[in-house]
This record gives C-alpha cells, sequence and structure tokens, in this order.
C-alpha cells in the first residue's frame, strides 16, 4: 500500500472518542494498520452495511472483515492520489462511485482529527462527515 502523511493539526477537529463511546461511531476495522489512521463509520452507515451485506447479527465477523476490506481498499487508492499532491494540498473529503453504500453511489473519505488528541481518523460514509456534523449540531 502507499503512504501518505497527514498534519491532524490542518483536519477539521471532531469528538471522535465521544462519538464512539456514545455508539454513533463504529470502527471500520478490527486492528489499525501499522502506520494507519483509524477508519470508523456512522452508525446509520454500519446499519445500511449490515442490511445490504447481511445480518450483523448472524455473522458479524465476516462483515466487519469486508467493511475492514473494502475500506483499506478505498485508503489505498486515497493514499495513491494524495502521494501525487502538493504537501498540503490534502482536503478534508475526497469521494468516490462505489457500491459499498448504494449501488453505484459515492462514498466520501472525511478525514478529521479528534478534539481531544492530535490523532488524525477518516469517517468513510455514504455522506461527506462535514454535512453530517452539521446536522447534529442543528
Amino acid at each position: 500500500m502507499q503512504e501518505f502523511a497527514l498534519d491532524p493539526t490542518t483536519l477539521p477537529a471532531t469528538d471522535i472518542l465521544e462519538l464512539a463511546q456514545a455508539g454513533l461511531l463504529c470502527r471500520a476495522e478490527r486492528e489499525t494498520p501499522s502506520g494507519g489512521i483509524p477508519a470508523f463509520v456512522t452508525r446509520q452507515d454500519w446499519d445500511c452495511l449490515a442490511e445490504r451485506f447481511g445480518r450483523e447479527e448472524a455473522a458479524p465477523e465476516r462483515l466487519i472483515e469486508a467493511v475492514e476490506r473494502a475500506v483499506w481498499r478505498l485508503l489505498s487508492h486515497a493514499a495513491a492520489t494524495l502521494s501525487k499532491q502538493t504537501p498540503g494540498s490534502v482536503s478534508a473529503t475526497m469521494s468516490a462511485r462505489t457500491d459499498l453504500f448504494s449501488d453505484d453511489g459515492e462514498t466520501y473519505l472525511s478525514f478529521v482529527r479528534d478534539r481531544t488528541h492530535p490523532v488524525a481518523c477518516v469517517i468513510v460514509g455514504a455522506r461527506p462527515w462535514s454535512a453530517i456534523e452539521a446536522e447534529r449540531r442543528l
């Protein structure tokens, strides 16, 4: 996998830890790869994945494995794209057409940092995190 560096201080801040503890964000991987960044999906998107690709209760391990592979593949494509950009020009959100959340729909990779810890994370979803965050604050 190609690598790229993210400076967490340049990314939008959000309450990753708080949202995960409240069950509003779910891990999109069992373990973060060495040199990788933690990946999450919203609870709503996780429920969509469980409905689309199999009941979570019936085979939770198989679902997380499939989501993990999809996320790593998306991050690999993002790394290839970002490695060609000028340092410091990384957008907080990228998108690609995939069948992850809907047939031939947009999948967004929103790069954020935790508000209380200087850790970069990615939230993969059917909508950009900025739109979800704006709704959450209303």
